[in-house]
């Protein structure tokens, strides 16, 4: 990259701080200038304050660190931004205050109108339900008919864990079809009844053994994964989301995301067009890539046909710095919570039976979708958690790879959790980029990956390490969350599991330098924008993150609480937690 000229002077300078460059060498610097929206010049306070003019605003950073700002490949924004509609459970400890949330809201709410909240528990995981609650149970139909008489109930179970339940209340229960006399019917695997329940497809709904009547508990609602044939129908009295529903949800869901020092996105599975048509209205700060999700339903040439309709968004992508494409995606399977992710081999599910799933899609209509995006010069993202769905993805790729060269296209490989070490050779040959979460150890660790795939199954889970060390530019994400970059960084060194802090795989952790890589300048060439974004140098973008704390000398186990005090995009105070210091110029 051809270095920038150096303007006469700056719009913006933050000095007197310990500016993590991130850059080759990653160096440190005192201070930054910033003008037109892109650094123009790091170095010591005394060379970057010279960049000074009267209508320069001086931001003194009293020794604050700061880095580039963060680049997540896995957000799902348009997914979560659902829950912000929702009345949120989080915090909540006990049956009553669950009830009094639920009275508030429905005292605001017009009668009728249901009333549908966040799980029970908190985010992202909800460890611990129902045991944590007070009572040690979930509510009933007839505590939360008390609490909203007038509206229908619905407590939404968390997708990613399984068992899970929802809870309805009376009037839910009456809008569903589901009460007492209701006599279930479907294949006798998937449908039967009992005295303590009786299953409609997969969806138990549990009853009162001395009475029969549902007690509102609903296990197993599942609407992504193993989802259900009733689950649209016994949710059908929630009105479905309409494109404004979801754009708002994105809009109320972004200031979160900066709030987390995530200045650019990454979208590109369980998506929808209409996502992209709000990225573009909503005109974020953040910055979002996106790419198209192929229908694994569809025949090779509907493909072909729905291929050329968005050629434009070909080769490395299309649209501005803030809104753009960045090819198509292809997923093979789903976690192995769910008992959903190939492996290839049987392993334990989520109900102690042994599984032995097959790809969501079949192997040959796979190949020839993605051999259709390829030939038209789409770039693949394509999503494999499992060691067989992975094998048969980078077999996939190295068939493409004959016919049409992969190796300048940046394939990016999502999930990857448990890949070999000749896998890992093949993606490098590929030019594969895989891009993963140490997230999934904190949230999965013990119940599934040590619990149910086994210790030495563990030891080389995100096996970051070895991604590194056979020189391929591993990224890391938050997926399903948490969301927290610094809590991400950090996790990718300590390795830890959330339930009972065991570590898992140590010879797998990396150093806080390649941690911090692994979330800016690693992603930034996932994303073709190596020239712009990933690290604080002169003719980048000015998209920059200010900490509480500094993440290369504090005790490790702080690096998690490391807060965000402002986030900068396009040189752009997009968030404060507290008004920066300003200088004199």
């Amino acid at each position: 990259m051809a270095s920038p000229r150096v303007p006469e002077s700056a719009d913006t300078i933050l000095f007197n701080g310990n500016v993590i460059t991130v850059d080759a060498q990653f160096t440190c610097k005192r201070a930054v200038a910033i003008a037109g929206g892109r650094v123009v010049a790091t170095g010591s306070d005394e060379e970057v304050r010279a960049l000074g003019a009267a209508h320069t605003k001086t931001i003194d950073l009293q020794g604050r660190s700061v880095l580039p700002g963060f680049i997540d490949l896995h957000g799902h924004i348009g997914l979560f931004g659902f829950e912000k509609h929702f009345l949120q459970l989080d915090g909540a400890r006990s049956i009553d205050e669950i009830c009094s949330r639920i009275r508030e809201r429905a005292s605001a709410t017009p009668d009728d109108l249901p009333i549908v909240t966040t799980p029970v528990g908190d985010h992202p995981y909800f460890f611990g339900v129902p045991d944590i609650l007070a009572e040690g149970r979930f509510p009933n139909r007839w505590e939360l008919d008390r609490a909203a008489p007038n509206h229908p109930v619905y407590i939404t179970a968390p997708t990613n864990r399984v068992p899970n339940a929802a809870v309805f209340n009376s009037r839910a229960l009456a809008l569903a079809g589901i009460g007492k006399e209701t006599i279930p019917h479907g294949p006798p695997n998937r449908v039967r009844m009992t005295r303590e329940a009786y299953w409609l497809d997969g969806i138990e709904v549990v009853r009162d053994p001395s009475t029969g009547e549902p007690t509102g508990e609903l296990r197993s609602m599942q609407p992504i994964y193993n989802p259900s044939s009733y689950f649209e129908a016994i949710t059908s009295f929630v009105p479905p989301p309409t494109y404004e529903f979801v754009r708002e949800g994105i809009r109320l869901m972004a200031p979160d995301f900066l709030s987390w020092g995530t200045t650019t996105l990454l979208e590109n599975h369980l998506t929808v067009p209409e996502d992209f048509r709000a990225y573009a209205e909503l005109d974020l700060p953040l910055r979002i890539f996106y790419s198209f999700e192929l229908d694994p339903a569809k025949t090779v040439q509907e493909t072909e046909d729905f291929l050329r309709t968005i050629g434009f968004a070909t080769g490395n992508g299309f649209g501005t710095d803030h809104v753009a494409t960045v090819g198509v995606s292809l997923g093979l399977d789903g976690p192995h919570w769910h008992g959903t992710a190939y492996t290839g081999e049987p392993y334990i599910g989520p109900y102690g039976d042994e599984v032995n799933p097959e790809p969501l899609v079949e192997a040959q209509q796979y190949k020839q979708l993605l051999a259709a995006a390829a030939r038209q010069g789409f770039r693949i993202h394509t999503e494999a958690a499992g060691r067989g769905s992975i094998a048969l993805a980078l077999e996939t790729l190295a068939e493409i790879d004959r016919e049409v060269p992969l190796a300048d296209r940046r394939t990016i490989l999502e999930h990857c959790e448990f890949p070999t070490r000749e896998q890992i050779r093949e993606c490098k040959r590929l030019g594969v980029i895989p891009t993963t979460t140490t997230n999934f150890l904190w949230g999965k660790g013990d119940e599934v990956f040590l619990d149910r795939l086994g210790p030495d199954y563990a030891e080389n889970a995100i096996p970051n390490r070895w991604w590194l060390d056979a020189g391929v530019d591993v990224c890391n994400e938050t997926d399903w969350g948490p969301h927290e970059p610094m809590f991400t960084i950090w996790q990718s060194i300590a390795r830890q599991t959330g339930l009972t802090g065991k570590v898992v795989g140590a010879h797998q952790s990396v150093t806080r330098e390649e941690a911090i890589r692994m979330m800016t300048s690693h992603c930034a060439r996932a994303l073709f924008k190596e020239n712009d974004l990933g690290t604080i140098e002169p003719g980048k973008l000015a998209d920059l993150v200010v900490l509480s704390g500094d993440p290369l000398t504090c005790a490790e186990h702080d690096i998690k609480d490391i807060g965000v005090l402002a986030t900068i995009i396009d040189g752009e105070t997009v968030y404060e937690a507290e008004p920066l210091p300003v200088a004199m110029p």
